[in-house]
């Protein structure tokens, strides 16, 4: 019982710390379905809203959702897609300075192998490679394309789940529009340099460290989870280091089994 309280205390927490600017990048969040055999199906929902904590001057709400899928038709084989999505409304919207709504929205496929080892508590060592697109609508508009590699290692058991993973990202830009923008307020978001190499001339890679605890019963838990952005190329355009989310994880499988008991 403590241990769950102590859960739901440190999910409070980090969401109340969740800041709220406007940026043209957020890691989304990382899909750990930790399978150990074939035959299972996951689903994840969760998200976050914060306000009146930004940064830059930029203060407003801002909300994140996610909604991640994931199956093992057969043992040592997973498939994942996720779905992400963010939104920021400013308290006090100023179109010439650039603090204006923004959203944005990625969807994602990937697949992987997976190697299970133990009996109530088992270790789980997985690597996935996906590809996303989306689109991003804000001061500027453009389209947003993404590879990833996700190596992690974690430990699954009935009542408590504990992962982490390692996610390399390559992100690319291209529909590039400025929206009428001018040239010096693209260089005052450092959206082009001096030489004129815009955002979407570029690619970008980010190291994407992220950690994920669910607690729970049967085939339903509270999921806490962390994820964490580092440049590994020089990024000059403003990105959000960090996401915080807090959700609900089902093990599909899990609940077909507890409803053919009841039969």
């Amino acid at each position: 019982m403590k241990s769950r309280q102590l859960f739901f205390y440190c999910a409070a927490t980090l969401l109340a710390c969740s800041s709220c600017t406007r940026y043209y990048y957020k890691p989304n969040a990382v899909n750990a379905p930790l399978f150990t055999d074939g035959g299972q199906a996951h689903l994840n929902v969760a998200g976050s809203i914060g306000g009146n904590s930004g940064d830059d001057d930029y203060e407003g709400t801002r909300y994140v959702f996610d909604l991640q899928a994931s199956v093992s038709p057969v043992k040592h084989l997973g498939i994942i897609a996720n779905y992400s999505t963010y939104g920021y409304t400013p308290d006090n919207p100023d179109a010439v300075n650039g603090n204006v709504d923004g959203k944005a929205h990625l969807l994602e496929f990937g697949i992987g192998g997976y190697y299970a080892k133990g009996n109530t508590f088992k270790m789980v060592t997985d690597c996935y490679v996906g590809y996303g697109a989306g689109q991003i609508r804000s001061d500027v508009d453009m389209r947003i394309k993404r590879f990833f590699i996700q190596p992690g290692i974690g430990v699954r058991s009935p009542a408590f789940d504990a992962v982490f993973n390692l996610r390399f990202v390559n992100l690319n830009y291209d529909n590039f529009n400025a929206k009428g923008r001018s040239n010096d307020y693209l260089l005052q978001k450092d959206l082009i340099n001096n030489s004129g190499r815009r955002i979407d001339n570029t690619s970008y890679a980010f190291v994407e460290p992220s950690f994920t605890i669910r607690t729970g019963y049967k085939f339903i838990k509270a999921q806490l989870q962390m994820v964490f952005a580092q440049e590994i190329t020089s990024v000059p355009w403003h990105y959000n280091p960090s996401r915080y989310t807090v959700g609900l994880y089902f093990s599909l499988e899990d609940a077909i089994a507890e409803a053919m008991k009841g039969r």
